[in-house]
């Protein structure tokens, strides 16, 4: 056990008495020989060096280390109870605690280290910090691109990062954004694909890559962070107008994993919301909730005194598709098919498929002619549209059957969509019955 107050009193003694001893022996035999040595002058220069001892002791060595370590126990009081969880010490007190020593005192290496000891503390727990604050919004239910913009606000705050994007890589190849965050564009480019191939952090100088912000802050250098899943490969671009540092690779490197399952966790949120809401097959709004969005448009139209154009879809002859070239063609003509309708539409119209082969086209403020022309332009792509499955070649046309609701009808309240889709389901019996490959539009006499 060491105990210096017991060593230094031993030392400071024994050099008391051996100086008490030796100073009248040295000057008598060098400057004083003729006279002799006397007690009371032993006695004397004991005494003394005794005081001397004493005085260096409790005045000089025991004050000065007694502030020194007291200073010192206070610091890792301070440190004991922050990381206890007092409310007196804050977090962020534990980065301003330090010794000070001047260099070539005894006591600056025993200063140095433990500053340095207490540095590395602070930032190990601002990381364990981070790292659960990063836990709990990665726990989060939300879909990846709600995920990533967190994210980006949580690196933005804690450690400046100018800008960041994510893509993701999957199994069969195809690269896609997943975030794009105050980067001007965020394209899958060359530059993005070859970041796939690096397995730890990437520090990459901005004069190799062509990157520019929305805020137009000048940008030192790029992070590039890889982690990957066993459903998918990811990386995470990172801006900065100053040098990253060492505490800001050490937090990325340590939440890879934490990423990883984030975005898995994400990305099965985003699926479970799809499943719910999307037919899985052509990704168009499954039945159920279309049926919801149709009457939710009906409120909307009502409201505004809009017109709506209801039409049904359907593809002639699909049976015989189904028929002749296999159940397979006849999901890729319906996915192909749901793309074009879904770009012949805006986004304030709806897309529903409503049972089999049957689409429900809801056009909003669309009358009878405008919906017409619509409709009959989308009929003119698909049937100039190379449908072509297994080197085979899909003749496909639709046939398709629409009815205006008339503006009585949304004022009046009752607005009932069986009976709008019916009306437009007869105008598509009648385009059925007329030759297929054409667009009807409900009166009372069914012409078109």
């Amino acid at each position: 056990m060491v105990n210096i107050r017991k060593r230094l009193i031993i030392n400071i003694a024994a050099m008391s008495i051996i100086s008490g001893i030796a100073a009248p022996i040295t000057i008598h035999y060098f400057f004083i020989e003729s006279y002799p040595i006397t007690v009371p002058e032993f006695i004397m220069s004991l005494t003394s060096n005794f005081l001397l001892g004493w005085f260096i002791y409790y005045v000089i060595v025991s004050g000065n280390l007694k502030e020194y370590f007291s200073n010192l126990a206070d610091i890792f009081r301070k440190i004991r109870l922050i990381l206890e969880g007092s409310k007196v010490h804050s977090f962020e007190e534990m980065k301003d605690l330090k010794i000070e020593a001047a260099e070539g005192d005894f006591v600056y290496d025993v200063s140095r280290e433990v500053n340095h000891f207490i540095e590395k503390l602070y930032y190990n727990e601002l990381l364990d910090k981070y790292q659960k604050e990063v836990g709990k919004l990665f726990a989060t239910l939300s879909t990846p691109q709600v995920l990533a913009g967190s994210f980006y606000k949580f690196l933005l705050e804690k450690f400046g990062i100018a800008g960041m994007s994510v893509f993701v890589r999957e199994h069969d190849g195809m690269v896609h954004s997943v975030g794009c965050f105050n980067f001007k564009k965020c394209e899958v480019s060359d530059f993005v694909k070859g970041c796939f191939d690096f397995k730890d952090l990437k520090l990459i100088n901005v004069s190799a890559v062509s990157l520019s912000l929305v805020d137009d802050i000048k940008v030192d250098e790029i992070l590039v962070v890889p982690f990957v899943n066993i459903d998918f490969e990811a990386i995470l671009i990172l801006a900065k107008p100053s040098k990253f540092t060492g505490i800001e690779l050490r937090f990325l490197r340590r939440i890879r994993d934490l990423m990883s399952l984030g975005l898995t966790n994400a990305r099965n949120y985003y699926r479970l919301q799809e499943e719910s809401y999307l037919d899985p097959l052509t990704k168009l709004y499954n039945r159920r909730f279309g049926m919801k969005r149709f009457k939710e448009m009906l409120s909307l139209a009502s409201r505004e005194k809009k017109p709506v154009a209801v039409a049904m879809l359907d593809i002639d002859d699909f049976k015989k598709i189904n028929d002749t070239y296999g159940h397979l063609a006849g999901d890729y003509v319906l996915k192909n098919l749901a793309s074009i309708v879904k770009s012949h539409v805006r986004e304030v119209d709806l897309v529903v498929r409503y049972g089999g082969e049957e689409i429900l086209i809801i056009l909003f403020n669309s009358g009878q002619n405008d919906g017409f022309k619509i409709l009959d332009r989308l009929r003119g792509a698909i049937e100039e549209f190379s449908f072509g499955f297994e080197g085979k070649k899909i003749p496909v046309t639709v046939s398709i059957g629409c009815y205006c609701v008339q503006m009585e009808e949304l004022q009046s309240g009752n607005n009932l969509v069986e009976t709008f889709i019916e009306k437009s389901d007869e105008a598509l019996y009648k385009a059925k019955k007329t030759g297929k490959n054409k667009v009807i539009c409900y009166s009372g006499n069914l012409s078109s």
